[in-house]
């Protein structure tokens, strides 16, 4: 296996300041490379461990794509030492409890062209043979799959919100809705912002090659893990931030 390198990237002012006495870790879309995950998870936990309080968040996305989806959904949701875990659902979660939930032949095909075949692989479980679905719920486990089914798709604090995918940029934060919180491109990305309320957004869902910190309104830290080979996280402590990253 390739070795993980962490790469900590310089501290500048952050894009809205943490509150008082809280750090937070932010994580973009992991697709099931665990071994980064881990890695950054670890090197994460290393950055706010001097806070008072703790938050650990993944924007989704954990899953498809790469050979540990469920291990990196079993890992995001046990939280390091003395944090909280917050796991925001992404389209790709979206997807996997919507075949699990009613396996049509379109959906299925969905998600196998979404990179759904890793999870079935990781899991044992061979797509279109008699009782499929039932034992790729087997394997995730009922515990897990509850877990999952429950993950918001929005969680703010103060003036940050993450989300996974974005925000329809002319609807209020009450008002956006769960599919555009989890599949938004356009016009999101077109956007300059201000946003609702003046916050902030940290999201994923559309890969790019490195993580701009200089827009002030949001930060993509999707950077195509499965691909690239570099998972990207995001550490806000009081009012700066440092972009903290695993590669291989």
């Amino acid at each position: 296996m390739t070795a993980v390198t962490v790469l900590r990237h310089e501290w500048r002012p952050a894009i809205r300041p943490a509150p008082p006495g809280v750090a937070i870790a932010a994580v973009g879309d992991v697709h099931g490379q665990i071994d980064l995950f881990a890695a950054l998870r670890d090197a994460l936990a290393e950055e706010i461990a001097s806070a008072p309080e703790r938050i650990f968040v993944s924007v989704g996305d954990l899953v498809d794509r790469g050979p540990g989806s469920l291990a990196a959904l079993r890992l995001a949701r046990a939280a390091p030492q003395g944090a909280t875990a917050i796991t925001l659902r992404g389209n790709h979660e979206d997807v996997l409890l919507d075949v699990l939930a009613e396996p049509r032949p379109e959906v299925v095909a969905h998600w196998l062209e979404f990179g759904g075949g890793d999870v079935a692989g990781e899991a044992g479980v061979r797509v279109g043979e008699s009782g499929w679905t039932d034992a790729l719920k087997a394997a995730i486990g009922p515990d897990l799959l509850e877990w999952l089914d429950a993950r918001p798709t929005l969680w703010r604090i103060g003036d940050l919100v993450f989300v996974h995918a974005g925000l329809d940029p002319q609807t209020s934060l009450a008002a956006q809705t769960d599919r555009t919180l989890m599949w938004i491109r356009r016009p999101w990305l077109e956007s300059a912002g201000p946003y609702a309320e003046n916050v902030a957004v940290i999201h994923g869902h559309t890969p790019q090659r490195g993580v701009d910190l200089d827009h002030p309104h949001r930060i993509n830290l999707d950077t195509g893990a499965y691909r690239s080979g570099l998972l990207s996280g995001l550490v806000i402590l009081g009012d700066r931030m440092r972009l903290v990253q695993a590669a291989r």
